[in-house]
């Protein structure tokens, strides 16, 4: 999951780079409602509510649960569980990046 923000000037969006989970983790490790970030494309320095971030998926996750799957495919060869372990590695994968991005953007701070 990456944190994302419009830019107002240029209408591009910029990423958030954090460890927090929800808003109002974010907002316990900034110690404010705001934060102040210039833009990577114009250089607009822009100053945005913790509630104006959304999540967006970050599908490398999904990758690496890919290859995770495919190690453990070729490991597991002899047992008979390449099927099933080869396709729900990833789609488990994505369905936790899934609820992680929608319970960031549900939640709000005041």
């Amino acid at each position: 999951m990456k944190l994302s923000y419009r830019c107002s000037s240029c209408k591009k969006d910029n990423t958030l780079k954090t460890k927090a989970k929800n808003r109002h983790e974010l907002l316990m490790e900034l110690g404010k409602n705001e934060f102040h970030e210039r833009c990577k494309h114009c250089g607009n320095f822009t100053k945005k509510h913790i509630n104006r971030l959304y999540a967006e998926d970050n599908y490398s996750l999904v990758l690496i649960g890919f290859v995770a799957a495919a190690i453990a495919t070729i490991l597991l060869w002899d047992l008979g569980f390449i099927s099933s372990i080869t396709f729900s590695v990833p789609i488990w994968f994505w369905i936790e990046m899934k609820k992680k991005s929608s319970s960031f953007n549900r939640t709000m701070v005041k």
